[in-house]
This record gives C-alpha cells, sequence and structure tokens, in this order.
C-alpha cells in the first residue's frame, strides 16, 4: 500500500512497499539496522534532512557512527544513499503514473527541475531520459553495484545496541502532584503511549530509536531504552512486569522488563509491525503490519500461530472486552473489520468511509466508537450493526475513552483535542494542543495524557473541558443507519 503524500502516518512513516520491497530483495545480506537505514530513506523520498537526522532516527549519536554503518553494511555515503533513493522514488513514480513529470516531483521535493537533473546526472552518470528507457529494475540493478555485501552484516549493529543507552535529562515538574494541567518536552517525535496504573508510562520517541520512561508519581521523564528504528506502540501485560513494543523497520516486537527498564528480547515479525493488541490474560500478541497482515502470536515464544490478510493497512487495533472479537481500522480500505480472535477469521465488515483510525469499544461491549481521519467520529451499535456519526473537522486519528464516560480524540491537521460526551455523542469542548497529537491514554487518577509528535506530553487533571456550552448541549444526538 501506498501512503498518501498528503497524510503521513507512521507511522509514523512507513515506507513505500514497491521500492522497500524491491531493494529488500536486491540487498538481502542488510542487517535490521542497514534495512532501517533504507526504509527511514525511503519513507523521506531520500529528502530526509541531513546524515545528523538519519542517525538519530536510527538511534546513533553523530553522523560519523552513521558513516560507519553505512560502511559496515556495504552501502554508499549518505550523501549518495539519499540520492539513489530520491532518484529511484521519481522513477518508479512516473512508471506507475505515466502523466507525472519531473518537473512536477521536483517541486514536491523542494528542487528546482535544474537540480533535479543533476542529483540525476551526479548519482547515475547517465541523462534522465536514459533512465526512462533502462527501467527502475535496470536501475536498481546500476544501484547494487555500488553496494558490496557486507561480510559480517550484523557485527556493528550488536557493538552499537551493546551501549547503554542515554538517559533522559529529568524534567522537574512542580504540578505533578496537583490539579493543574502541565506540559513536559519530549523530543524525538514522540507517538505511543501506555500506562501502567499509578506509577509509570512508557512513551514510543520514533525519531529517537527509544522509549521515554514517565514517573507518573513525580511528572519526571526518568530515564531511556534504545531500541531498533522506528518503535511505534507499546502495551504492558496484565501484570504490569513486561511491556511489548513494535519496532516496524526492524520487523520485530521488542519486549521490555518493565521493573529494570531493559529490553530482554524480541520477537520477529516481518513487514513493518505497528499497532499491538493484547489479550487480557496476556497469552495472545495482536500486531498488524504495512503488508497488509495481521498477526497473532504467543506472546511467551513469539511463535506465529496465525495470521489474516487485510484489505488495507491497519494502524488501530481494538479488542472487545469478551476477548473473543478483535476489531480491525483499515484506513484507506474505509473500514472497520470484526475478527474471531480463535479462529482469525472476518465475522462482519463495517463499511464506514473515509479513512477509519482509532478505535475504542465501550466497557459494556455493545458500542464501537472509531475516529475518522476524513469526516470524525463513527458509532456502530454491534448488537445490531447500526452506523451513526458526529461530524468533527481537523482529522481525527487517535481515540481513548476515559474512566468517566468521554471520548477524547485527536486531530492531527487541527492541532487539537476534541472532548466527547460519550452517552450523549455530544461535542464538549476542544483542547488547543498545537502540534500533531497522537495517542492519547489515561492514568489511576483518570488524568488524560496526550502524546505530541511536536515533541512534548500534554498531563491534564480529570474534569477539564468537559462541560459542554448550551448550543452543544442542545444539539440532537446523530441518527442512526443499518450497516451496509
Amino acid at each position: 500500500m501506498e501512503q498518501n503524500e498528503t497524510s503521513l502516518v507512521l507511522i509514523g512513516y512507513m515506507p513505500p512497499l514497491a521500492l522497500a520491497s524491491l531493494l529488500q530483495q536486491a540487498l538481502p545480506w542488510l542487517s535490521p539496522d542497514g534495512r532501517a537505514a533504507i526504509g527511514t530513506l525511503i519513507c523521506w523520498n531520500g529528502r530526509v534532512g541531513s546524515a545528523q537526522a538519519l542517525g538519530e532516527r536510527l538511534g546513533l549519536r553523530t553522523r560519523y557512527q552513521l558513516g560507519r554503518l553505512l560502511r559496515c553494511e556495504g552501502l554508499p555515503p549518505y550523501e549518495e544513499l539519499a540520492g539513489w533513493i530520491c532518484v529511484l522514488h521519481w522513477l518508479l513514480r512516473i512508471e506507475r503514473e505515466p502523466g507525472v513529470s519531473l518537473r512536477s516531483l521536483a517541486r514536491q521535493a523542494g528542487m528546482s527541475t535544474e537540480n533535479s537533473y543533476r542529483l540525476v546526472r551526479r548519482i547515475t552518470g547517465q541523462r534522465w531520459k536514459d533512465l526512462r528507457v533502462a527501467g527502475s529494475r535496470e536501475v536498481i540493478r546500476w544501484f547494487v553495484r555500488r553496494t558490496t555485501p557486507a561480510r559480517l552484516p550484523h557485527a556493528y549493529a550488536a557493538t552499537r545496541r551493546a551501549q547503554p543507552s542515554p538517559a533522559l535529562a529529568p524534567t522537574v515538574v512542580d504540578q505533578a502532584s496537583s490539579d493543574r494541567p502541565y506540559r513536559m518536552a519530549l523530543p524525538g517525535a514522540p507517538y505511543g503511549i501506555a500506562v501502567r496504573d499509578r506509577d509509570l508510562a512508557y512513551i514510543t520517541r520514533t525519531e529517537a530509536a527509544a522509549i521515554a520512561c514517565l514517573d507518573l508519581q513525580t511528572g519526571r521523564l526518568v530515564g531511556s531504552i534504545a531500541l531498533g528504528c522506528g518503535p511505534s506502540c507499546v502495551v504492558f501485560d496484565p501484570t504490569g512486569a513486561r511491556a511489548y513494543v513494535s519496532v516496524h523497520y526492524h520487523d520485530e516486537i521488542a519486549i521490555i522488563d518493565a521493573e529494570r527498564h531493559l529490553p530482554i528480547g524480541a520477537f520477529h515479525v516481518p513487514g513493518d509491525p505497528v499497532p499491538l493488541a493484547l489479550s487480557s490474560r496476556g497469552q495472545t500478541l495482536f500486531v498488524s503490519t504495512n503488508e497488509d497482515r495481521l498477526f497473532a502470536l504467543n506472546a511467551g515464544s513469539g511463535r506465529i500461530i496465525g495470521s489474516l490478510q487485510l484489505p488495507a493497512t491497519s494502524h488501530h487495533l481494538a479488542l472487545h472486552p469478551a476477548g473473543d472479537r478483535l476489531y480491525v481500522a483499515t484506513r484507506a480500505g474505509g473500514t472497520v473489520l470484526e475478527i474471531d480472535t480463535t479462529r482469525l477469521r472476518v465475522q462482519r465488515t463495517f463499511e464506514l468511509g473515509g479513512w477509519p483510525q482509532g478505535l475504542v469499544i465501550a466497557p459494556d461491549g455493545a458500542t464501537l466508537y472509531a475516529a475518522n481521519e476524513q469526516h470524525g467520529l463513527d458509532v456502530v451499535t454491534l448488537g445490531n450493526g447500526r452506523q451513526g456519526r458526529l461530524p468533527i473537522a481537523g482529522g481525527a486519528v487517535s481515540l481513548a475513552l476515559s474512566p468517566d464516560g468521554f471520548l477524547y480524540t485527536g486531530l492531527v491537521h487541527a492541532g487539537t483535542v476534541s472532548v466527547i460526551a460519550a452517552a450523549q455523542l455530544r461535542l464538549c469542548s476542544s483542547i488547543a494542543t498545537g502540534g500533531r497529537p497522537r495517542q492519547i491514554a489515561f492514568d489511576a487518577r483518570n488524568r488524560v495524557l496526550i502524546v505530541n509528535e511536536g515533541g512534548w506530553v500534554d498531563v491534564l487533571p480529570s474534569g477539564m473541558h468537559r462541560i459542554p456550552s448550551a448550543d452543544q448541549r442542545e444539539a440532537p444526538a446523530p441518527a442512526l443507519r443499518s450497516a451496509s
């Protein structure tokens, strides 16, 4: 599935499958770190910014470490590698869409037409019209000739991962124990969050290859756990002693000892895994990937016990309180699938239209709520499949339900979070966060934690922004309709 260029979702930022698959087949010796470097460049079409920026996304501290990694992987230096990725992206795009010109692609990349032609000539030694005649597969063979199969592809990665991860500077928050809202800076494009009762939250930092550890009792960022490139979603097991983190560029789910805050293992899952859901007893782990596939894994051994092909990529999963059904939002497919967790088969398909994203199941199991990036909030009565809709502009992506019955949805294009009374399905208010609010969670004190990809986390006490205005209180509830 090719991602929509006007609405990047990490998920961050998933690499387009066509080029990623071609290069992975052409460079089979690459280690996870090498594949991550290629995948990160692909998802930005080779325009990641600088060697330092790419290194940070891989969890490296300097551009010199990146240079060493690329040499160990048998890849060209950063500038040349980024140029190859950019040229290959243009070539594949034009082959797929013959009406597209290099002029328009260069403009999208923020380059002049003259510079784009110079880049092609400098990187490949050929003219653009020669590349068009040769075709993408032949040009990939030219690129492969610039690489050298590494004899020990994992040696560098093993050395780097053995280094202790840098600790985050402690953030002292005087308001942490009070009822006042506060904001803490957290660089590295934070995205996902999991909360363990009253004491701990893990927050993924997708551009820092790490997880931040937030002490909820003191309001301090107390440490950082180094992982592979692209940690996105995280869940705690029922005991709180272990956490699972999807690391999509490394094709793995990292296992974290949540007492010592250390990685203790990993499960291999092919195809860039992202959203996670864990069964109530912690025995089965569900994950979907960028290859449009859902996997069920034994959470103890990592053994894949089942898989299901999806109609489109999913970025959000939700388990029914009964544990017998899993709901899968397929963004580009415009649907939410209801899946039997024992047989991993589709039972029903809810045609919602738009781009379904975050999912929440009501505690009584009777209602499904789905954030929809194109039109707001969809509501499905699970007993009879009837659907309703609450229009909200701004790109609803994340969705969370507070313990006292309020839905919070992050509008990534508007930089706000909408608060909705779930029982009446009425919009109460809007929280102006700025940035790009991503995943939302609640701690045991009913405080809402809003992770913002712009580089911070907002913590709001319970009860804020929940009183509807007179106009909102009088607004009629949306009509329900039967599912298709």
